[in-house]
């Protein structure tokens, strides 16, 4: 079976609150959160998990974000030239969800076949009004989907499983490396979410004393709990998708 490398490639970042992540847990706490895509390099395809967004399209995406401090870090095409490809040689884009900072580039894949959920599409069209704001809806029309239905092998060695809660159709991307089972966790998270303190002493929230912690932001809290723990009993090495550290690794394992 294929050994994939993971290269995290990332275009954006900003500070923001640690507890949007981590739910009623670290509020108050700064954390740098960055908006990045994950290539995987197989014998003949290029995979994208995501399309992350730049700083510039995210202020002006809606006037409420006008103002926030988003620094920019590198253009989508100047992040695809690290790898050696462009836009046009994507084969393959896992979406694992429809929220605008994962799609945003999307479009510019135009030869790329691109995987998200049925439940993550049906939802994303006509979302519930808390969240719509977060579905970039003329950007999803535009795109022609392969639209599947439950776990899914992609290519040999890497397949995805729906983690639902953080959104109705999240996706983990499992990747067999060298060094074992990868998972992308398919939901905004950080590594805290999966590895709560153990300390007592550290303990910064009664919600910090489960295996997991559930995301911050969410369709379905229990949901997301189960997605979380799901994710943590498969993966020798977890990707949580807004991980400041693994965001800034050369490659994955």
């Amino acid at each position: 079976m294929n050994k994939y490398i993971i290269k995290p490639l990332l275009l954006s970042k900003i500070v923001s609150e640690r507890g949007h992540m981590t739910y009623l847990t670290y509020y108050g706490q700064p954390i740098v959160r960055p908006y990045v895509m994950w290539y995987i390099r197989t014998e003949d395809k290029n995979v994208l998990v995501d399309t992350a967004i730049e700083a510039e399209d995210y202020r002006t995406y809606h006037p409420g974000f006008n103002k926030l401090p988003f620094k920019p870090v590198q253009t989508f095409e100047e992040a695809l030239a690290q790898v050696g490809c462009g836009p046009d040689d994507i084969d393959i884009i896992i979406q694992t969800h429809l929220h605008m900072d994962h799609v945003y580039n999307t479009p510019k894949c135009k030869n790329a076949v691109v995987y998200v959920q049925e439940e993550e599409l049906r939802f994303a069209l006509n979302p519930h009004p808390i969240f719509e704001i977060l579905y970039p809806k003329k950007i999803i029309e535009r795109l022609n989907f392969e639209v599947i239905k439950g776990d899914k092998t992609i290519l040999p060695g890497i397949s995805v499983m729906p983690v639902p809660g953080h959104t109705p159709g999240c996706q983990a991307v499992i990747v067999e490396t060298a060094k074992g089972t990868v998972v992308i966790s398919g939901f905004c998270s950080i590594m805290e979410n999966f590895n709560p303190p153990k300390d007592v002493k550290t303990k910064v929230s009664p919600f910090a004393t489960y295996p997991v912690i559930a995301p911050g932001i969410h369709t379905d809290l229990f949901q997301a709990y189960e997605s979380a723990l799901k994710v943590k009993q498969i993966a020798d090495v977890i990707i949580p998708l807004h991980d400041p550290e693994m965001a800034l690794r050369e490659q994955i394992p």
